[in-house]
């Protein structure tokens, strides 16, 4: 007998990779979309389509039903721009609690939850494991911080009965991904990415988190975090990489941080009077910045099975994707 999943964030570029491969593995699914979500991806797949919101206490009690095996929330908002900072908390706070409360009242027994490795906000100069105190509560980023708050909604959840776990993946990449990383790759090509900054980042592919979310529901334990980090590079790296791949010979200068926070912070005053948001944030340049980082995925490895893709192959299968829906 086939298991039943419920799914928030399907239209999103994490949800429609997870959504394949539970049909891949022959899940039956239903998918919770805004009624003014795109479903150009979604809607082309043999699952159950329910509108609602998480915001919305009452479409998910509408939504749901009480033949649901797991909940995989994955529904958020990633936005790193202050304007947008109460409709943030919202979706990633509320409508964390919302989803919660729904999945308790009907019985589910499984709630995996999506969350961040930014929860642990700054850490310099060490290795972020699951053991250490998470500084997202205090950090001035309002994702970092509603992030964090939303995961200790879950982790603290006083349903016994429903196992919850929470993911914490890094910087994902991966097929049908245009509005997160595949965003710098179109501007690399068309010539519109300004510079480079001078950060590292740990880069996972999608298809390895979306494995881990599956796994987590038999192999996780309840009230645990589960880092899902890949490799550490530098932007440049990446950046050189993906020129190579566009067979590109020329890539933007790196630049130093003090510069890209004065951009950041010029942008910023400017949009208050345009009202249109930024291209570059101080929340972003504080993310992109970030040089003594990394993190560890031992747990999820020795717990989840969890895998590592090369970046190479992880690059490689952005830019296919992105190629053939003819953004490249």
């Amino acid at each position: 007998m086939s298991k039943k999943a419920f799914v928030t964030g399907g239209t999103g570029f994490i949800g429609i990779n997870l959504i394949m491969l539970l049909l891949e593995k022959n899940w039956d699914v239903v998918a919770l979309h805004r009624p003014p979500s795109d479903l150009t991806y979604l809607g082309e797949l043999p699952v159950q389509l329910k509108s609602g919101s998480v915001t919305d206490p009452e479409s998910l009690h509408n939504a749901l039903s009480d033949d649901i095996d797991v909940v995989f929330h994955l529904a958020g908002d990633t936005g790193l721009w202050s304007a947008n900072n109460q409709t943030q908390t919202e979706v990633n706070v509320a409508g964390t609690r919302n989803m919660l409360r729904a999945a308790s009242d009907l019985q589910i027994k499984h709630f995996i939850h999506t969350s961040s490795a930014s929860v642990w906000s700054d850490m310099d100069n060490r290795q972020v494991h699951e053991d250490l105190p998470k500084k997202g509560t205090d950090s001035w980023v309002n994702y970092e911080k509603s992030k964090c708050l939303a995961e200790n909604l879950v982790l603290k959840h006083g349903d016994q009965n429903m196992k919850t776990v929470v993911l914490n993946p890094t910087a994902v990449l991966g097929p049908y991904d245009l509005n997160n990383w595949g965003k710098l790759f179109i501007g690399l090509k068309n010539g519109d990415l300004p510079c480079i900054p001078e950060g590292v980042l740990s880069v996972t592919h999608v298809r390895d988190v979306a494995e881990a979310h599956i796994n987590a529901v038999e192999k996780g334990k309840h009230a645990n975090n589960y880092i899902l980090s890949g490799k550490d590079c530098r932007f440049k790296t990446i950046i050189e990489e993906v020129a190579d791949i566009l067979n590109l010979k020329k890539v933007p200068p790196q630049l130093p941080d003090i510069v890209l926070k004065s951009a950041a912070h010029t942008q910023c005053v400017i949009s208050r009077f345009t009202k249109v948001q930024p291209k570059l944030t101080p929340e972003l340049v504080k993310i992109m910045t970030r040089k003594n980082l990394t993190y560890s995925n031992n747990k999820a490895k020795q717990t989840l099975n969890y895998k590592v893709t090369p970046l190479k192959k992880t690059l490689l299968d952005s830019c296919r994707w992105l190629s053939s829906e003819g953004h490249l």
